[in-house]
C-alpha cells in the first residue's frame, strides 16, 4: 500500500463521487486531507466519516472557480498546516452534461460555463498552490482529464473541450516547474459509477460503454482513487507531464473492436 504519512493534500469536488473516493484513499494511507468542496453539506459529513475511521480530514467550502476564494483556501491551508505536498483537481460540474450537445446545438454559454468549472477551477488551484510547491521543492498536482479530452464525441463537446485543457494545463505546469521538484500528471477516466453518474446517465450509456470496454466492467471511483494515491506518492517520482487513461482500455482500442466482438 502506498504511504502518504504526514503529507497534506487539498482534494477538490470531495464532497461526491471520485473526489470523495479520493478524500478517503488518501487519508487511510496516512494524509491529512482538506475536503474541499462547495458542497456546505456533504462535505462536513466525509471529512466527518474520516475522522471517525481514523484518518486526519477537514472540510474546507470553496468553489474552485472563485479566485479570491481559491487563494483563500490555500493561504488558509498554510497558515495552519505549513505546507501542501499534493493537489488533486477533481471539481467539475458534471450537471452540465445534461446540456452538452453537439457543436452545431452548443450554447457558447454551455460552453462557457463548462470552461469556467471544469479549467480554470484547476488552473486557479493549480496557480495559487504552485508557488508553495516550488518553494519546498516538491509536490505533486494530479488533475482529473477524461478520456472525452483525448477522443472525439457524438456530444459532450463543452466537456471533451474543456477536459482537453485539463491535459494541456497539466503538460505545461510539468513543463514550467519540473526542475523546481513539482510534478504534474493526469487522469483521464471513462465512464465510472458514481451517485452523480447514475443520476444524470441514460441507463443504456452504461451499456455502451460496457460493450466497448475491453474490460467486463465499468470503472468503480476506487479504479481511480488508487492511481491517484500512488501519483501522490514518492513511488511515482519520476512520471511527471504524462495523461493516464484509467478507462477499461477504451482509449486504446479500434473503433470497430465492439462490432467484430459481436459478429463471434
Amino acid at each position: 500500500m502506498t504511504a502518504l504519512e504526514g503529507q497534506v493534500a487539498i482534494v477538490t469536488g470531495a464532497a461526491n463521487g471520485m473526489g470523495e473516493r479520493v478524500a478517503i484513499t488518501l487519508a487511510s494511507r496516512g494524509a491529512h486531507v482538506i475536503v474541499a468542496d462547495k458542497d456546505g453539506e456533504r462535505g462536513p459529513t466525509v471529512a466527518g466519516d474520516i475522522e471517525k475511521s481514523g484518518g486526519s480530514a477537514r472540510f474546507a467550502q470553496v468553489d474552485v472557480t472563485d479566485e479570491p476564494a481559491v487563494r483563500d483556501l490555500v493561504d488558509q491551508v498554510i497558515a495552519t498546516e505549513g505546507r501542501i505536498d499534493f493537489l488533486d483537481n477533481n471539481a467539475a460540474a458534471l450537471e452540465l452534461t445534461a446540456n452538452d450537445p453537439d457543436v452545431m446545438a452548443l450554447e457558447s454559454s454551455i460552453l462557457l460555463e463548462t470552461l469556467r468549472a471544469n479549467l480554470v477551477g484547476p488552473f486557479l488551484c493549480c496557480k495559487y498552490v504552485l508557488p508553495h510547491m516550488v518553494h519546498a521543492g516538491r509536490g505533486s498536482i494530479v488533475n482529473m482529464a477524461s478520456v472525452s479530452g483525448m477522443l472525439g464525441e457524438t456530444s459532450l463537446t463543452a466537456y471533451g473541450i474543456s477536459k482537453a485543457g485539463v491535459i494541456q494545463l497539466t503538460r505545461d505546469v510539468a513543463v514550467q516547474y519540473g526542475k523546481s521538484g513539482v510534478r504534474c500528471n493526469a487522469i483521464a477516466p471513462a465512464l465510472v459509477m458514481t451517485r452523480n453518474t447514475t443520476e444524470w446517465m441514460p441507463p443504456e450509456f452504461k451499456d455502451i460503454y460496457l460493450r466497448n470496454s475491453l474490460t467486463p466492467y465499468v470503472g468503480d471511483p476506487q479504479d481511480i482513487a488508487g492511481v491517484v494515491a500512488f501519483l501522490a506518492s514518492d513511488e511515482s517520482r519520476y512520471m511527471t507531464g504524462h495523461v493516464i487513461p484509467v478507462d477499461g482500455g477504451i482509449a486504446s482500442a479500434s473503433p470497430i473492436v465492439a462490432d467484430r466482438r459481436a459478429l463471434g
